[in-house]
């Protein structure tokens, strides 16, 4: 198995802190190797049991000034562990617990007179060695009564220690305690593991939104020794017994591989699901792009930050393709100031990484520069780009926070955009992407999980998504700001109308409404309910492939299948328009610009008659 050297790092940072060690700052303890030594060389490796690849990293940190953090290394294959699951065996009875109880005791107090009393200058009792006590495999939990359970405390309290060295191997026999006595873990009630742009914030707040709409009681979240790992508790109605709910956000990928070894229920994702994981977990899970499996839960730009002294105001994605590579690496190149550009970004299990990667460096062709500075967290690297001067980094637009976010295009030639709720809502900014969760076929429609997912979709759970910093698909009018140099038919077409907060996709190369747009149409339908005296008007948009006549039909064609589908639902259109390769939002050069092209957008306007089941034209 392979991994890079700054994911090594980072495990070494974490496990460090788990054994006691104060906060690291990662930044510094990559970068600066006197505060690393500090840290290092008062860690005892012998101690902590660090697997093989931990030690060869913990020298190198030592040995040499600068890795080479993106470096990729080989690293022995790990047996899978089932996460907060436990094998399932009969609960031990209060007799056999009393039993093992005795039998510690005895054991340690035994051992404790045997080699520290007055007899131990004998040489054939000196050579006795403690006992040994190996590990059960399994985990049983105590019935009812719990005074049976073994603690160090009580193990002390009972003991005939004699003196320090009788207490030291009272100490070492109790840490080879079985834990057959320890009850055993908490079911969840479902599992979330996976992007750490929704686990982060969005996964806790929807939660703890749906449960108490459940009547749920005593809801808090409980924070891990690990920093992206959380469990929310709870009560549900009715229950005195306390439930709990895993969130696991360690990137997109980590998500589809837990879905893979059973460790998860649901997978949060900042990126659609690649081909290979579609292919690798379908004959398991069904296909994990249709409707009923892949829900889109809310929108969420990708903010570019730099530090906010830096006077930049926006950039193409050709010049973040040159910033992010090193083939620029001074301010002063885009009429900045003269300082060095200092790159951060987002670790490789990222799917905030994995949709930079693909809508910046593999447009261009090129890659991360190599002393590009890797974070796990979205705050934390917010948080490092707003103190340090030439800075700068990409985040999900919650995490912008005291950093400043520039206005993007998606071409030298284009429009720069500004990443706001409309503009991200729209898919009009060139760095949007969706938020989704994965719900297996397999999962039941009475589970908790679905029925989570139930919510989240909900014009209530989007209302949370929008209180999380997120973008809500819940759908609203507003007049954008319209220029000049747009064909004058279609800003006479729109002079007296607002635009609805979404557009309609397709399923590449075809006239199929894409998931999104499949589940948009009920919202516009909750729309014109809640809204009558308005009328729709559905204008259709294409690439630039090709003859410019055959692309102003299919951008009618498209607009056409959307009005078809709203007259399924009782939605009548007054006015329905193609515009061809007009009005370009995105690069006609690449794939994925060519497809954000073709769209069609809604617009309304208020008339005397309903648009709400009104006459046609």
């Amino acid at each position: 198995m392979k991994t890079t050297v700054f994911d090594l790092i980072w495990k070494l940072k974490r496990e460090l802190e788990k054994h006691g060690h104060n906060k690291i700052d990662l930044h510094r303890f990559t970068h600066e190797q006197d505060y690393r030594q500090a840290i290092l060389l008062n860690v005892d490796i012998s101690e902590l049991h660090f697997s093989k690849a931990l030690e060869e990293i913990y020298k190198d940190l030592l040995q040499n000034e600068r890795l080479d953090l993106a470096k990729e290394v080989e690293v022995p294959d790990q047996p899978s562990e089932k996460i907060l699951t436990s094998p399932e065996v009969k609960p031990a009875s209060n007799t056999t617990a009393y039993l093992a109880f005795a039998l510690i005791v005895l054991l340690v107090s035994g051992f404790g007179y045997m080699l520290f009393d007055d007899s131990a200058d004998d040489p054939t009792i000196a050579d006795v060695k403690p006992m040994v006590i190996k590990k059960s495999s399994e985990r049983p939990s105590l019935s009812g009564n719990t005074s049976a359970l073994v603690t160090e405390k009580s193990i002390e309290e009972l003991s005939p220690a004699k003196s320090v060295e009788d207490q030291t191997i009272t100490e070492k026999i109790v840490a080879q305690i079985p834990e057959v006595l320890k009850p055993e873990p908490q079911k969840p009630l479902f599992r979330l593991y996976g992007s750490n742009t929704i686990g982060e914030v969005l996964a806790p707040e929807l939660i703890k939104a749906f449960y108490k709409s459940e009547g749920a009681s005593q809801i808090s979240i409980e924070k891990t020794d690990v920093e992206v790992e959380n469990n929310i508790k709870l009560k549900l109605a009715g229950d005195d017994a306390e439930s709990m709910i895993p969130i696991h956000a360690h990137g997109s990928s980590t998500g589809f591989k837990a879905l893979d070894q059973n460790q998860t229920d649901l997978a949060m994702a900042s990126r659609r699901i690649k081909d290979k994981e579609l292919k690798q977990l379908g004959p398991k899970y069904g296909n994990l792009r249709s409707k009923s499996t892949e829900h889109i839960i809310g929108m969420d730009g990708l903010a570019v930050i730099v530090n906010p002294s830096n006077p930049i105001d926006n950039l193409s994605t050709e010049q973040l393709a040159k910033l992010f590579s090193g083939n620029a690496v001074n301010w002063k190149e885009f009429g900045g100031q003269d300082a060095p550009v200092k790159v951060f970004a987002r670790d490789t299990n990222s799917g905030t990484w994995d949709s930079f990667k693909s809508m910046v460096l593999k447009k261009h062709g090129v890659k991360l520069v190599e002393n590009a500075v890797r974070i796990e967290s979205s705050v934390e690297l917010s948080d490092q780009v707003s103190k340090t001067p030439g800075a700068i980094g990409f985040i999900g637009l919650p995490y912008v926070l005291r950093s400043k976010a520039l206005a993007i295009s998606d071409d030298r030639n284009g429009n720069p955009i500004y990443p706001t709720t409309f503009t991200i809502s729209t898919e009009d900014y060139p760095l949007v992407r969706r938020l989704y969760i994965y719900e297996p076929s397999t999962i039941d429609t009475d589970s908790q999980a679905h029925k989570f997912i139930t919510f989240v979709l909900s014009e209530a759970g989007q209302q949370v998504v929008k209180e999380a910093g997120f973008i809500s698909q819940n759908i609203y009018k507003t007049k954008p700001m319209m220029t000049a140099s747009l064909p004058q038919n279609y800003l006479a077409a729109i002079a007296n109308a607002d635009r609805l907060s979404l557009n309609f996709r397709f399923h590449s190369g075809t006239f199929q409404l894409d998931n999104k747009a499949e589940r948009d149409l009920q919202r516009v339908v909750d729309f014109f309910e809640k809204n009558p005296g308005q009328q729709a008007m559905l204008i259709g948009f294409s690439d630039s492939i090709g003859d410019p006549a055959a692309n102003a039909s299919l951008s009618l064609q498209r607009a056409k299948a959307v009005e078809r589908a709203l007259l399924a639902r009782g939605i009548n259109i007054q006015t329905t328009l193609g515009m061809g390769e007009a009005a370009p939002i995105a690069s006609n050069q690449t794939r994925i610009g060519r497809e954000r092209n073709r769209r069609v957008e809604i617009w309304v306007n208020s008339n005397t008659t309903s648009g709400y089941n009104a006459a046609i034209r």
